[in-house]
């Protein structure tokens, strides 16, 4: 998966997005997936946290837009779980296309030969798993 206008940063919480690092484990919540399957397209919207801790200046909203999507996994969240464990991302990265079962997993920061999957994995245990063309970032609700 290429990404357009941002990357991963090492620690696999961080975007970097127009030279600016966006904390989506602690400054952001994840409010709403939309999965266009006609389009191959899927859009993972994420709000600015209300917390006192989020800098004003970061963008109030973000809209993650993987396009060309052609395989797409997600595993739902521990039974036991707390609901807003499904709006703080725990990680994101990428892993092994040959592991698409492994819903735990991130291996690196970046894309790879053989290493193109992206992995988002929230604190619920919701797993979201996306092999698609290209993926950008777009500032707002979208």
């Amino acid at each position: 998966m290429k990404l357009h206008g941002f990357s991963i940063v090492q620690g696999l919480s961080k975007i970097l997005l127009e030279e600016q690092e966006i904390d989506l484990h602690n400054d952001y919540e994840l409010t709403q997936i939309d999965y266009r399957i006609a389009e191959r397209r899927l859009q993972l919207h994420w709000q600015r946290s209300a917390g006192d801790w989020v800098r004003p200046s970061m963008p109030s909203a973000l809209t993650l837009v993987c396009v060309g999507v052609h395989v797409l996994k997600i595993r739902e969240s521990d039974e036991d779980e707390h609901v807003n464990g499904e709006k703080c991302l725990s990680s994101i990265g990428f892993m092994w296309n040959a592991m698409r079962d492994d819903m735990d997993g991130v291996a690196s920061h970046a894309a790879s030969v053989g290493c193109t999957d992206l992995s988002c994995i929230f604190m619920s245990g919701l797993s979201i798993k996306i092999a698609a063309a290209e993926a950008r970032i777009f500032l707002g609700a979208g």
